[in-house]
């Protein structure tokens, strides 16, 4: 059915480019389908409340995420490298992203979006990076990548922000690394 898959696309977009314009707590239905040109039936075909939509961009996103990072570190060995460019990954999807970049920062102090499953999209990114800190020998291989998540969502926000990549910010994680 390309038609709905494109009518959900152009909602999601929509919310995004939303969400990026006026922030979490401006996002409704009403404006997501008057972006998306669509009837405001059509949002709920797709998407039960305002909550499984707000999900629904999250977890789109981290798609997104996965999908560069399992590119950018295809080939290499663990440790050190490739950690780097799966961080690397991540920001340049969240300079991309920056709507959905928004809505996650958002959602962090919304306790009506905050937990559940984004929460565990945002703790498997952190957890992917435990086999590469056990390769670079690293004993409490959990409570660093846990850190270097939140180095690496720092340099986000900092990116974010700025509006572009900040090169200075990523050669200071690649060095935290020790490469």
């Amino acid at each position: 059915m390309p038609g709905a898959l494109q009518t959900r696309e152009a909602l999601l977009d929509a919310g995004a480019a939303l969400v990026e314009q006026h922030g979490l707590g401006g996002l409704s239905v009403n404006m997501v389908v008057a972006q998306a040109g669509v009837a405001k039936g059509t949002f709920y075909v797709h998407f039960k409340d305002r909550a499984t939509f707000v999900d629904a961009m999250h977890k789109r996103f981290h798609g997104r995420v996965q999908a560069a990072v399992d590119e950018a570190v295809q080939g290499l060995e663990p440790g050190a490298e490739r950690i780097f460019r799966s961080t690397e990954a991540y920001l340049d999807v969240s300079i991309a992203n920056r709507g959905v970049k928004a809505l996650s920062l958002e959602a962090r102090s919304d306790p009506t979006v905050q937990g559940g499953p984004m929460a565990a999209r945002r703790e498997r990114l952190a957890a992917a990076g435990v086999a590469d800190l056990k390769a670079m020998g690293w004993e409490d291989a959990e409570a660093a990548a846990q850190l270097i998540a939140a180095m690496t969502r720092e340099i986000s926000v900092l990116e974010f922000d700025a509006g572009c990549p900040l090169p200075a910010s990523r050669r200071v994680l690649r060095r935290f690394l020790g490469i």
